[in-house]
């Protein structure tokens, strides 16, 4: 971890230059400066050496060296800064001047010493390598046929004639399939059979298999495919072949034995399999071999890294792996356990299938606790254990199963390494959104400044990369294809808490008895975060963890009421804090401790009171969110560095008032949510230019039209405004006269949730020239009748929502949504049909209807049968009628059944009405 530590005090130098230049003059700021320039020399080397070094060890004490020497160096400095402030309060910050030289004098002495050592050392950097170097340094992940894996078909039959069919069909041309999937999941499995399948066997007129892997020797891998491409089968006639190959190898070059091979392929139907493929490099190095005589020749590559297939053949689809759902995990495990001519005993197979449940549909850890199933009792009690024990049984083998996974981590680039070790702070089958999980690397450091990128650009990048290589998975993704929430297989949360910890990266407790891990670990040098997944004792947790701890997340808040007054607060030794969570827990009073945290660049938690006007001592603050409802204190507006402030309510956001005009701005803020529609102010958006994300939550009831009008005009001067939630309510009355309103034109997604605007109204939106979504929800608009006339088009519409309207009537065609992909219609138990013509639309795909009238429905079906009939097969329709209305018939007197109501519901209605006498009126069949 010694690259994410030495990002990170870059980052505290280059903002210790600029938002505090008076306490670095001098000599200090000499050193200052040298230590960017050594550290900067150490991040380049890292960068530089990162293939090179996994298999020596002095790259790992060297790592560790730079680690130990970065951190005191930061540690010192963050100090001194945390003194600066509370002195400077009182006027005394000139005290301490001086002192920041003297104790930062030994370690600049202490980081040059480390940079001529590296520099005294010859460890070479990425230009030395050579061809065969890229992948050195780490055992082959073939450990898995220890486990048989490759007799796997269960759940692989769709996949295989997939394959089978992109092997032996168009087109002629030579065609790379890249096979990809999470390791353990089964893609040499699958290649394998496809390699030895009847059919492809006889289709080609080569077949050659290699193992890329992480280790190989060049004169392996060529020997290996001119064996293949011999097929000879009998073993002495193959060593004698091997030892003539080998003695041609010797005398050869490379570019000699790549044009033996090269030769050899030319003018032949070959099938090449490239299994467990790890770089780009190593395609560019082998590329040339295989010639393109349109023959239909084929390769497969598998691999865990998107982006290698994606190097390959920017034009292929990869054959994306999926994990097995419950029914062939069940299989599997069954197979294995009973073999496929034997039944499971009838009491052992519910928690059988709890069992292959929780292993959540990944083949390798099937056949781990397979495995071990057949070794103990067939009795309940034993099987309940195991199904309480499912990651110990699989630790337990670290070299089937814990190391096939490990290797993915050990061929991670340094900059990743921290963010995807940073997933074990979460607790198991945790979902978090993406965007909270990029904004707590931020804070954390892992993510830096980088030209022409923001920050969040940087972390999407990460978030993206660690997903292609299968190591985090996407849980939901929006309509458009962008990342909503992700998380990590319950085995790669294991291997990254066992990682996390072996470099003191992270410390997590999920046990009880917290206190005492915690003072176990708390003396283990540099575990600088610590994540509590259980409720602990803040007597206790004072004295066990590290003063210099970074970042606390404690997941399930504290237990015990406050210290008493005499005591020091708890949170205030820790001094160093970048990041405070505090989740399922309300502090009394504003803990006026934490505002002395200055060093905090993430703050979430919760109390009774507002936040404190102090709170603005917290000037490195970029995230601020706050479990209640808050007046925010007018000196909010100090935090220049604020990026997103998330309050439960917003009830007040007052605008300092000028002096000598002067004026006040956060130009960094991007988030803010929720603000009262009684904030919502031109003096206020005019001070936070740059928002791109506003969620305003309020009630019409009391607004008069004008007022409504003015709020939403209010929203025009934020030009970079992009995502945009206003959900209200409001008592009903006659609606008022529709009006014209500016919102920003740079709107992108639009949801209105209890605002009753009139469906004229729409007209506003209609201009908006870049909204690619639109929610309507609750009532969102008002009214029966939506008529859009062939001038009202949303240029850039691509998904529509309408959840519970009483909207009867929709008038509009084609012309009105000319791109859009995705219409949903939710509870739209008035709505008559859905306009026949939105089915003309060339890009629409999928037309939802959820509890929907029965017309609405039939419309629907309707503009399916249409389009098949003209060969559109394009457009998918899902009909759900479930309901979720619940009735209380126990107060009830009269039932009134609205027509279009799902039948299943109009039954069930009709009989618990009956039973309970109240008069009925079915409007259904009136």
């Amino acid at each position: 971890m010694a690259y994410a530590d030495v990002v990170s005090l870059i980052q505290t130098l280059k903002q210790l230059m600029q938002k505090k230049p008076r306490w670095i003059i001098g000599d200090t700021r000499k050193m200052v400066e040298s230590l960017l320039d050594s550290v900067g020399y150490f991040q380049n080397f890292l960068d530089n050496t990162c293939m090179r070094r996994q298999a020596c060890g002095k790259f790992e004490e060297l790592e560790r060296e730079i680690r130990i020497a970065v951190n005191d160096v930061e540690n010192v400095i963050e100090l001194k800064i945390y003194e600066y402030n509370q002195l400077e309060r009182c006027s005394k910050v000139g005290l301490l001047r001086q002192p920041l030289c003297d104790d930062l004098l030994p370690l600049v002495e202490r980081i040059d010493f480390v940079k001529r050592k590296m520099m005294r050392n010859s460890f070479g950097t990425s230009e030395d390598l050579q061809p065969g170097d890229f992948l050195l340094g780490h055992s082959s992940s073939r450990r898995v046929e220890n486990l048989n894996l490759e007799n796997l078909i269960v759940g692989l039959e769709d996949d295989l004639m997939k394959i089978i069919r992109r092997l032996t069909g168009p087109p002629s041309t030579r065609e790379i399939i890249s096979i990809l999937g999470m390791g353990g999941i089964g893609k040499t499995t699958l290649a394998k059979k496809a390699y030895h399948h009847p059919e492809i066997r006889s289709h080609f007129d080569i077949h050659v298999w290699v193992t890329i892997s992480q280790e190989y020797q060049t004169t392996d891998l060529w020997l290996g495919i001119l064996s293949c491409i011999s097929q000879l089968k009998n073993e002495v006639q193959t060593e004698t072949y091997r030892s003539a190959v080998r003695d041609e190898i010797k005398e050869s070059s490379d570019d000699q034995l790549m044009d033996m091979i090269y030769k050899k392929l030319k003018c032949r139907r070959y099938f090449v399999i490239m299994d467990d493929i790890w770089s780009k490099g190593i395609w560019d190095f082998m590329t040339r071999i295989f010639p393109d005589d349109n023959n239909g020749s084929r390769i497969i590559l598998t691999s865990r890294h998107k982006e290698v297939a994606e190097h390959a053949d920017p034009d292929s689809n990869p054959h994306q792996m999926s994990l097995l759902n419950s029914d062939n995990s069940w299989k599997l495990l069954h197979d294995k356990v009973f073999d496929v001519d034997h039944a499971c005993p009838p009491e052992l197979e519910d928690i059988g299938k709890q069992v292959a449940q929780k292993c959540q549909g990944l083949p390798l850890a099937l056949l781990v606790v397979a495995g071990h199933l057949s070794k103990i009792s067939r009795t309940r009690e034993c099987w309940d254990d195991v199904a309480k024990t499912i990651s110990k049984i699989v630790a337990s083998e670290p070299d089937k199963c814990l190391g096939v996974l490990a290797m993915s981590y050990s061929y991670l680039p340094d900059h990743l390494k921290a963010c995807f070790l940073f997933m074990g702070v979460f607790p198991e089958d945790f979902e978090i959104a993406t965007e909270r999980l990029i904004q707590l690397w931020v804070a954390e450091g892992f993510v830096g400044h980088e030209r022409l990128k923001s920050v969040e650009e940087a972390g999407k990048e990460c978030l993206e990369d660690l997903i292609s290589r299968n190591l985090i998975m996407v849980r939901k993704r929006r309509f458009n294809g962008e990342l909503k929430t992700c998380g990590i297989h319950d085995l790669v949360r294991d291997l990254v808490l066992r990682q996390a910890e072996k470099e003191k990266f992270l410390q997590v407790t999920m046990i009880h008895d917290v206190i005492r891990r915690f003072i176990d670990t708390a003396s283990k040098p540099y575990v600088y975060r610590y994540s509590s997944h259980s409720r602990i004792s803040r007597g206790g947790f004072y004295n066990s963890i590290s003063s210099l701890t970074r970042a606390l997340y404690l997941l399930n808040g504290l237990k015990l009421a406050p210290p008493p007054s005499k005591q020091i607060p708890f949170l205030a030794r820790f001094k160093l804090l970048r990041v405070l969570v505090i989740l399922h827990y309300t502090f009394r009073d504003f803990p006026l401790e934490i505002t002395k945290l200055v060093h905090l660049r993430y703050l979430a938690f919760d109390c009774h009171s507002d936040l404190h006007c102090s709170v603005s001592e917290l000037y490195n603050l970029q995230n601020l969110i706050f479990g209640r409802q808050s007046n925010l204190p007018v000196e909010i507006w100090k935090m220049k560095l604020l990026r997103h402030l998330e309050v439960k309510r917003i009830s007040s956001f007052h605008v300092p008032s000028s002096k000598a005009g002067s004026s006040f701005k956060l130009q960094n803020l991007e988030g803010l949510s929720d603000l009262s529609i009684s904030c919502c102010t031109k003096a206020l958006f005019s001070g936070i230019p740059n928002l791109m994300r506003l969620k305003i939550h309020g009630a019409w009831a009391e607004c008069r039209r004008d007022m409504i009008s003015q709020t939403l005009n209010s929203l025009s001067c934020l030009n970079q405004l992009e995502i945009l939630k206003i959900i209200c309510s409001r008592k009903l009355y006659p609606h008022p006269l529709p009006s014209k309103y500016a919102l920003p034109t740079s709107l992108k997604r639009l949801t209105l949730r209890c605002t009753y605007l009139p469906w004229e109204d729409m007209a506003n939106f209609v201009m908006l020239p870049n909204l690619e979504v639109l929610k309507i929800k609750d009532n969102g608009f008002d009214g029966d009748a939506w008529r859009l006339s062939d001038e009202d088009i949303f240029n850039q519409l691509k998904f529509l929502l309408i959840d519970r309207t009483n909207l009867k009537r929709w008038e509009a065609g084609s012309v009105n949504f000319p791109k859009l992909q995705r219409l949903v219609l939710k509870r739209c138990i008035y709505l008559e049909e859905i306009p026949k013509d939105i089915g003309e639309i060339y890009t629409l795909e999928s037309i939802e209807l959820h509890n929907c009238r029965t017309s609405a429905a039939e419309s629907v079906k309707e503009i399916k049968e249409e389009q098949e009939s003209m060969a559109n097969d394009c457009l998918s329709v899902c009909i759900h009628e479930k309901p979720y209305l619940r009735i209380n018939y126990s107060k009830m007197d009269v039932l009134v059944i609205l027509a279009g109501i799902p039948c299943k519901l109009v039954k069930e209605t009709l009989a618990q009405g009956k039973r309970r006498g109240i008069k009925i009126f079915d409007l259904e069949t009136q």
